[in-house]
């Protein structure tokens, strides 16, 4: 008697173990795409961004310290006063030349013409990745430095800074 199945008569192949591999990796369960991965969790998102902040503090120094936090709101905060001078004078004293834009422009103010010509150097450096508004209004600064300007040497640097601009 024939059972009408026979093993010998299957027309179909045995899948080797690569094709069975192959069709695993297939799986919907997992990327397709070589590079893909699947998306951080906040909570590693957070701990990575905590990790990097640390790390870009290892190479500020002093300046990723609350007392030059404290220092530097100061200079902000004195700004157009009697006390701009003699914050800006510690705060210099202390940490040394800025390397934020906002501050940076405050010091075109001070009194000290070496001050403001390493303030204008330390601008142009920043300006080819400043926003438009902030090359403007140093443009602006800049201009109203010449119109107004007592000190010869401090008129001279803003119009060789306007000319780089």
């Amino acid at each position: 008697m024939t059972s009408g199945y026979d093993d010998d008569d299957d027309d179909r192949e045995k899948p080797s173990w690569r094709d069975i591999d192959r069709q695993r990796d297939g799986s919907a369960h997992t990327s397709r795409e070589p590079g893909e991965q699947r998306p951080k969790s906040p909570r590693k998102e957070w701990a990575q961004k905590m990790y990097l902040k640390e790390i870009e503090n290892l190479f500020k120094g002093k300046k990723a310290t609350k007392e030059h936090a404290a220092a530097l709101k100061e200079v902000h905060e004195r700004a157009g006063t009697k006390k701009f001078g003699p914050a800006v004078k510690k705060y210099l004293k202390e940490y040394g030349m800025p390397d934020d834009w906002s501050t940076l422009f405050l010091l075109l103010d001070y009194e000290d013409t070496k001050v403001a010509r390493d303030a204008v150097e330390a601008l142009l450096a920043l300006e080819p990745e400043a926003q438009l508004n902030l090359k403007e209004g140093l443009k602006s600064k800049l201009n109203i430095i010449i119109m107004t300007a007592t000190d010869d040497d401090l008129r001279e640097i803003a119009e060789e800074a306007l000319e780089k601009l």
